[in-house]
């Protein structure tokens, strides 16, 4: 997989670019979502899927309105209304430049996320979904989705500050992809970062990233 983490916001973009320099399949583009093409697009949305303001707004003007119906309509049927933060889904779009939308909320309601780990849980709940997630047909969701396009997590309503929305998305990263829980000594590590979401203190962040 290919993950694009996509912003017009130079200072996300440039603590992207420090955070997750290294990682090879991360490629950090300071533009508009929209000028890519991807086949799936990440949508920050709230926990009953309205998609009305921020990026969820132009997500919806440019890839049709029909988005948010289809997405209510599933945490409805499958989630008892609500999707939590921590949780994520995907639609399909029937939009070609972006086929599928994974909506995975940072805030129940529109609010400041400030100090929390909301970043952390969209971000890991996003990469679970890619790695173990199914579509409706039951094929995996990463025989299909082979390109992702991400933007700001919580960098808007939520006030989230750049290094920390970047920051709190590579320690999801690390959690997930290299699989920190596996092993004891990793698990301590994973369980110990939570205190950095709250203090924002380096010192509390355990793994070596910038």
């Amino acid at each position: 997989m290919k993950f694009y983490l996509v912003d017009i916001n130079s200072k996300l973009t440039e603590a992207w670019s420090k955070v997750f320099e290294g990682v090879d399949n991360v490629e950090v583009k300071n533009e508009s979502i929209f000028d890519l093409s991807c086949d799936v697009i990440i949508s920050p949305a709230n926990s009953f899927g309205y998609m009305n303001g921020g990026i969820d707004f132009a997500i919806s003007k440019h890839l049709g309105w029909h988005i948010e119906k289809t997405l209510q309509k599933k945490l409805r049927e499958e989630y008892f209304g609500e999707l939590l933060v921590g949780q994520a889904t995907i639609v399909e779009t029937n939009n070609d430049q972006f086929p599928y939308l994974i909506s995975a909320p940072t805030m129940r309601t529109p609010m400041t996320i400030l100090r929390s780990p909301n970043v952390y849980l969209a971000t890991k709940a996003i990469l679970t979904l890619l790695l173990y997630g199914k579509l409706e047909d039951g094929t995996p969701i990463k025989e299909k989705i082979k390109t992702i396009a991400i933007p700001g997590l919580g960098t808007g309503v939520g006030q989230v500050p750049p290094i920390l929305c970047a920051r709190q998305m590579r320690i999801a990263w690390e959690d997930v992809f290299n699989q920190k829980y596996k092993t004891e000594e990793g698990w301590e590590e994973l369980r110990s970062n939570y205190a950095y979401f709250f203090t924002h203190d380096e010192n509390d962040l355990k793994y070596d990233i910038p």
